[in-house]
């Protein structure tokens, strides 16, 4: 019997195979969703240094009050040259709005955000801006590396075990993960806590994620 033959036998690239090669298809939306997950939930809305007017009852802070309390250009271009001068006014303050000694000029420890575009983010909950700032970076680096771990471990062990149970163990993953980085970060655990579950979440969520879309690529070429 010729190929042509057993191939118009067995059935051709039908309704069952492309409702299947749909479904995997799907599952390459997972990567980027994943990804641009963590621009929306870390948002970086505008901030300025909470001021001692802010905490002051039944005071409503004016623009010209704010202004006493953040350093002048030429202060941060002398004592704070290797941020810019927005970054500086932003994270320093003065102590003492009369008295422009360098003495009197701190690093903000508290801010107020702007709700204009994000009610709530992860940068304005965990204070991720000005000397943590690195921290929202190091998420994304986690995550990235994730990607690397996923492809060697899910690729090794989807050659030995097969792709449709190592595509089910990484939706596993993925949904453990999903679940860690939405529930476990809470005010009550304190920052070092809920943050590096949160890392770890993420970084579990992109080893999951390479491991659907390898063997989903797989998968998917078999019916080509």
């Amino acid at each position: 019997m010729q190929f042509d033959d057993f191939y118009k036998n067995l059935g051709s690239f039908g309704r069952y195979q492309k409702t299947k090669y749909f479904l995997i298809c799907l599952t390459y939306m997972l990567p980027p969703i994943m990804v641009y997950t963590w621009s929306f939930t870390a948002a970086k809305p505008n901030f300025r240094c909470r001021t001692p007017m802010d905490n002051a009852p039944g005071v409503s802070p004016t623009d010209d009050g704010i202004r006493r309390y953040a350093p002048s250009e030429s202060q941060c271009r002398q004592y704070q040259s290797k941020i810019s001068v927005v970054e500086c006014q932003r994270c320093y303050q003065l102590t003492n709005e009369s008295d422009y000694d360098i003495t009197q000029m701190k690093p903000c420890t508290s801010f107020i955000f702007d709700r204009t575009y994000h009610q709530s983010t992860l940068v304005e909950e965990w204070y991720m801006v000005c000397g943590r700032v690195s921290l929202r970076s190091y998420v994304q680096t986690v995550f990235f590396f994730g990607y690397m771990v996923g492809s060697l471990v899910f690729g090794v062990l989807s050659d030995k075990f097969g792709r449709r149970p190592i595509m089910g163990v990484s939706f596993i993953v993925i949904t453990l993960a999903s679940l860690m980085c939405a529930l476990v970060p809470h005010p009550k655990l304190g920052f070092e806590i809920s943050y590096s579950v949160f890392v770890l979440g993420r970084f579990l969520l992109a080893c999951g994620t390479r491991g659907v879309a390898l063997t989903g690529f797989v998968i998917g070429k078999g019916f080509s």
